[in-house]
């Protein structure tokens, strides 16, 4: 689910210049910068949220309402929901309190999940949790409402202040839930059939959202990093029995196509396999990789028994995998 103000590059660039607080003769060196950064990325459009009273719970109640409608399953059918988002109101309560709240949900066990831009794939390891140690439980909820707001730094007074709040720049807003059942689902659903999770902590410090500060990423040295994905992803298929070449649908993080590139031909994934949608919609946080499948399953051609990766990396750094078979 996106916001309903898409923004392109040159509107994002405009409130840099307004907010530029460096010498004038500096500026055009900090536009050609970040117009460098976006082309890189294959940024070209990203939709931020104009509202300044929606909170993240209530961004991802739309998208469960949606989810729950599409599903055709109930807010009082729910056993589980959990929270995978980063963005979030209040440091108590939990944020998946507050969706199953405005859901309508009966007593359920709601619970967050804070694992950067891999929380939402951690949400459904989560559930998969939950789910072998209580048989009681049959349907779960995963849900993230993305909202940046004032993170994202547009005062920029040098190519310093470019070099760790450019990435911000490419951020967009979304919300994005999903039902995790015992059961199919009608309409189609996945079969999970794997889930992988590594944090590489020595690199905790180069991407970071402070409490009370804005969006800060060392994009050359994270994205440096992405050369530990495609073994990550590999370890979990070869569990599987799976080669990286026969997935059908790459969903991962959407953080740079130039980034995924390198992942996709280190893993020898078919193009036709690969989604790209940063330039659809910018990075989206822990809701990318989200947005991702649904506009393959809305755009593209998914069969029954087609084999699915999902993947994020994160701040921490961190990598959270899963394997599915789409059952139709």
């Amino acid at each position: 689910m996106l916001p309903d103000t898409a923004m392109d590059n040159d509107e994002v660039l405009a409130l840099v210049r307004k907010e530029f607080s460096g010498p004038a003769e500096e500026w055009i060196g900090v536009e050609q910068t970040i117009r460098y950064v976006f082309d890189r990325c294959n940024t070209k459009t990203r939709y931020l949220d104009q509202s300044t009273t929606l909170m993240p719970a209530e961004f991802a109640t739309q998208a469960a309402q949606a989810c729950l409608e599409r599903t055709g399953v109930s807010a009082t059918d729910l056993d589980l929901v959990v929270y995978g988002g980063i963005a979030r109101g209040n440091f108590e309560p939990a944020t998946a309190a507050e969706v199953a709240g405005l859901l309508g949900a009966r007593p359920l066990h709601a619970v967050d999940v804070t694992c950067a831009c891999a929380g939402l794939i951690e949400a459904m390891h989560t559930v998969a949790g939950y789910f072998a140690l209580h048989p009681e439980m049959k349907t779960a909820l995963v849900c993230a409402g993305e909202l940046t707001r004032d993170r994202i730094a547009y005062d920029m007074g040098s190519l310093q202040d470019v070099a760790v709040f450019a990435a911000g720049l490419t951020l967009g807003n979304a919300a994005a839930a999903m039902v995790v059942s015992r059961e199919p689902l009608p309409g189609g659903s996945a079969r999970l059939e794997g889930i992988f999770h590594k944090t590489l902590c020595e690199h905790y410090d180069l991407c970071k959202t402070p409490i009370d500060g804005h969006f800060t990423s060392k994009s050359k040295e994270l994205f440096a990093l992405s050369v530990h994905v495609p073994p990550a992803i590999r370890e979990m298929l070869g569990e599987l029995g799976w080669s990286s070449e026969e997935i059908d649908h790459y969903a991962l993080h959407q953080p740079s196509e130039a980034v995924l590139e390198r992942v996709f031909t280190e893993l020898g994934a078919r193009p036709q396999a690969c989604v790209h949608t940063h330039s659809l919609f910018g990075n989206t946080a822990s809701t990318a990789w989200a947005l991702a499948l649904e506009y393959r399953l809305e755009h593209g051609t998914v069969e029954p028994g087609d084999k699915i990766v999902m993947a994020s990396a994160a701040a921490g750094f961190t990598i959270v995998g899963a394997a599915a078979v789409w059952e139709g």
